[in-house]
């Protein structure tokens, strides 16, 4: 469900993490008001240097009104054309051309930022909200604030309209999200005397001991060895905040106790062999171990309902979901994994027109209705589409008729707002998947592989020429 944009006084609202002696982002632009870029470029601890040439730069003017234009939008979706095919019968003056490229982190950005040096950029383009700070990096994003982004933002739901935010600039309509979810079988957790979903992390050790001594061979969960966007998932759930940005300085703490009791609590698990390590998520044997039982469930982003149901589509009412367990003790949070937003890269020809098609592609209900359709998208970035969408058509009888996207919405209530990304992600999450993967290897801590992935990623952001510290 949707959660209310607070308003915090005449400033507007200031995201947590992101700080720049009161300056708030939406309340600023909203008011008209723009932010000097000394002072953005502090606030944003030097990923900001380029939030100021962008306040700079002049407006394009819209397209004339007897103009005929055609966007480009670069995606990794190969069906989003049969999505615009729905704006173009509608908009002959503004037509769209979805052009498919690799996905984000196997060639898609790298051609993206190519794209921007030799002058031949897309109008659009698809890119997961983690990689929005390193695009800012390279002064690489129109702020859409300045493009009418803003008329819009009360159709989105918060905590996804904030990835894409940083201090007085906007820089993405979010399109999807992954808010994660606990997929499970729940036959086999029957016959492993497993009584549903585990409430808490307690009660899924439990679990999965019981999981491990009922059936030689079966396992809980197959443990995501290296995978730095499941554990960033997980971490933000426990309430870490691995990134923030205070008087011009970016702080990394990968090791702060939320994110160390994640740590210690899969270290635990691992050597204690009652998790999957023989079958990689995604690997043949993997699936097969969904299909057969022996794996029991997925923790993962609430796109995977599309996959388990491509995977065994033959034997419904064998899955059940839930939201995640909880941390006694803590307050209720749920984690995310996944999502992206459609950005206007710089110098494109036409902003205006491309934030027009961008709020269109996340709020019209027949375009939404046919990303899941056509393209498989997670949780929508509106809440009025989502609980309108093709996919909540009442019980489902593959999940043992469970309304599960009323279980999503309820998840969506306790993301929290403040986890903001690092400059460097894509470095830091090669850092986090090498020390993980070798912790396992070699059976050594957990907390000591986040550590050196903050100690490599600091590294990273310094070699940037930004001003960075460690926390711990």
């Amino acid at each position: 469900m949707k959660v209310p944009i607070p308003r915090r006084g005449p400033g507007g609202l200031t995201r947590p993490g992101l700080s720049n002696q009161g300056l708030s982002r939406r309340g600023l632009l909203r008011a008209g008001l723009t932010a000097s870029a000394a002072g953005s470029v502090a606030a944003l601890g030097g990923c900001a240097a380029t939030v100021g040439p962008v306040g700079e730069r002049p407006l394009v003017p819209p397209k004339a009104p007897d103009e005929n234009i055609t966007l480009t939008y670069w995606t990794w979706w190969p069906a989003l054309q049969a999505v615009a095919d729905i704006w173009n019968a509608e908009h002959p003056d503004i037509q769209v051309r979805a052009v498919t490229i690799p996905g984000g982190l196997d060639g898609g950005y790298a051609k993206m930022f190519n794209s921007l040096v030799a002058g031949n950029q897309p109008d659009l383009a698809q890119v997961e909200y983690f990689q929005i700070p390193s695009f800012l990096l390279e002064n690489g994003l129109e702020d859409l604030s300045r493009y009418g982004a803003l008329d819009h933002i009360e159709r989105f739901d918060e905590w996804q309209w904030l990835q894409a935010s940083y201090i007085d600039g906007h820089y993405g309509i979010p399109v999807d999200s992954g808010p994660l979810m606990y997929f499970y079988r729940a036959d086999k957790y029957e016959e492993w005397g497993i009584d549903g979903a585990p409430a808490t992390w307690d009660e899924y050790a439990e679990a999965a001991r019981r999981a491990a001594a009922a059936e030689d061979g079966a396992a809980i969960e197959s443990f995501p060895v290296g995978d730095a966007d499941w554990l960033a998932g997980m971490c933000m759930q426990a309430g870490a905040q691995w990134f923030s940005t205070e008087g011009g300085e970016w702080t990394v703490n990968f090791v702060d106790d939320a994110s160390a009791r994640v740590a210690r609590f899969w270290e635990e698990l691992v050597n204690e062999d009652v998790l999957d390590l023989t079958h990689p998520v995604w690997s043949t044997g993997w699936f097969q171990g969904l299909q057969q039982g022996t794996i029991g469930t997925w923790t993962v982003g609430s796109w995977g309902d599309a996959i388990i149901k491509g995977n065994d589509p033959d034997n419904p009412g064998r899955w059940e979901v839930s939201g995640m367990p909880q941390w006694e003790g803590e307050p209720r949070r749920e984690g995310t994994w996944g999502g992206s937003a459609s950005v206007v890269l710089s110098g494109a020809r036409h902003p205006h027109e491309a934030v027009r098609f961008a709020n269109w592609l996340s709020t019209d209900q027949r375009a939404v209705d046919a990303m899941i359709t056509e393209c498989g998208i997670g949780w929508a970035a509106s809440e009025e589409v989502n609980e309108n969408a093709v996919r909540n058509e009442g019980p489902d009888p593959f999940f043992s008729d469970q309304n599960y996207t009323d279980i999503v919405a309820e998840a969506t209530e306790h993301i929290p707002t403040e986890w903001v990304w690092g400059p460097t992600l894509s470095a830091t999450k090669n850092h986090i998947g090498d020390a993980f993967r070798s912790a396992v290897a070699d059976g050594t801590s957990f907390v000591d592989a986040l550590a050196q992935a903050q100690e490599n990623t600091v590294r990273d952001i310094r070699a940037k020429g930004l001003s960075v510290r460690s926390e711990s």
